[in-house]
């Protein structure tokens, strides 16, 4: 799925849960929907809000962006992912799980293909479990942090030896 159909589909989950709920569909919401829906990493509510006023879309307040934010997520359209000491929002995919490798030393996020892991995960429903949908994150480090971790590293042993 790229990302005009995820867009769309999320409009249309929006306008559904709206409906539900009685809710009205307003501009700014939709507006909103599409920069969360534009890019790629979890972002904070800040961060959204200034995106938000950046190319000419419409002005909205914080609290909108936070009031929308939380009415994202209980429609499912988003979920909030505790990184650190910060609270980012990225949204969701419910036709397909996400794998994705989270670098402790640049924060980098990298989506991996696990067809295995999928198939697995498919699995669940014969078990009496039926997954809406799921999210494996593995934490470590990307090559260009190994490489600067062990350059480091041989600085230090270096030094070490010089000692000695």
């Amino acid at each position: 799925m790229d990302k005009a159909d995820g867009l769309g589909q999320a409009r249309q989950n929006l306008t559904d849960y709206l409906r539900l709920n009685s809710l009205r569909n307003t501009p700014e919401r939709n507006a909103l929907l599409e920069v969360v829906y534009s890019t790629d990493v979890p972002m904070q509510a800040e961060e959204l809000a200034r995106l938000m006023t950046e190319g000419g879309r419409l002005r909205i307040s914080r609290a909108t962006v936070y009031n929308n934010l939380r009415l994202f997520e209980e429609a499912g359209l988003l979920r909030k992912v505790f990184q650190d000491d910060k609270v980012l929002y990225e949204r969701t995919d419910k036709s397909k799980g996400v794998i994705k490798l989270v670098c402790d030393g640049c924060g980098k996020i990298t989506e991996m293909n696990g067809d295995k892991v999928r198939r697995q995960i498919a699995q669940l429903r014969t078990r009496r479990f039926n997954a809406t949908g799921w999210e494996l994150r593995i934490f470590g480090l990307c090559s260009k942090c190994t490489a600067d971790q062990k350059r480091k590293q041989n600085k230090l042993n270096k030094k070490d030896k010089d000692r000695k």
